[in-house]
């Protein structure tokens, strides 16, 4: 129990900056859905698909369609490349499609007193079908460094996570630290050791998009096949 307060203590003031700052930003709910399975000796596939709402959980933002290999190398490593066709809401207020592949590959330390830790790297290209302006026509390129802690609490298929993700603009030099910073915490309930469920809140501090701050809530659902 005393190792949970301590978890419990370290979460709120991981977030603590982000709940005072946001009390007057924009609302959403995030909806996601995922799968995977086994193909062959640590080969894996991977399908994910959500719908993302904003102003106030009343507008639907964006809904998206992903799927991906992954190859486990060993219980420390994997990496995998991943395509996903999204239906982003533009300012003439139609869906219109954005392609956007990337690569990834995460480490995860080993446990130290039911801790992991682990890191991801992503890189991604994305090319719109909305132009509005002549740079609309190039492809946007980023980077993603995403760092994970969870706790595995004994003897209970719940698991409390936190995560911070920082989004880079690459080939397009600026004095901008990072474009956006993405925190997030949460709990997951795994179910047979198939089915898990989760719920998190997500803070968006973006200095790219708008609107630049968001309280998020994230309803997750994943399934191994």
């Amino acid at each position: 129990m005393t190792m949970i307060k301590s978890y419990i203590i370290l979460l709120a003031a991981f977030l603590l900056p982000a709940l005072v700052s946001g009390q007057k930003t924009d609302y959403g709910i995030w909806y996601e859905a995922k799968a995977e399975k086994n193909i062959w000796r640590g080969l894996r596939a991977d399908l994910e698909a959500s719908v993302r709402t904003n102003e106030n959980a009343g507008n639907i933002e964006k809904f998206y369609f992903e799927p991906g290999l992954r190859y486990k190398f060993n219980d420390w490593f994997n990496a995998g490349v991943y395509y996903r066709l999204i239906e982003q809401k533009e300012k003439d207020y139609k869906f219109h499609a954005r392609h956007r592949w990337f690569l990834q590959m995460k480490g995860t330390a080993p446990s130290v007193a039911r801790f992991t830790f682990a890191a991801r790297y992503r890189i991604q290209q994305q090319f719109k079908t909305y132009i509005e302006d002549p740079e609309d026509e190039e492809p946007q390129w980023y980077q993603r460094v995403r760092l994970e802690l969870d706790y595995d609490i004994r003897g209970v298929p719940l698991k409390p996570y936190i995560n911070v993700e920082m989004h880079n603009g690459l080939f397009n030099p600026n004095e901008i630290i990072a474009d956006k910073w993405r925190s997030m915490i949460g709990v997951e309930y795994t179910l047979n050791k198939k089915h898990t469920f989760g719920l998190e809140y997500i803070y968006n501090d973006s200095r790219v998009t708008k609107p630049p701050y968001e309280n998020l809530l994230g309803v997750t659902y994943s399934v191994k096949l």
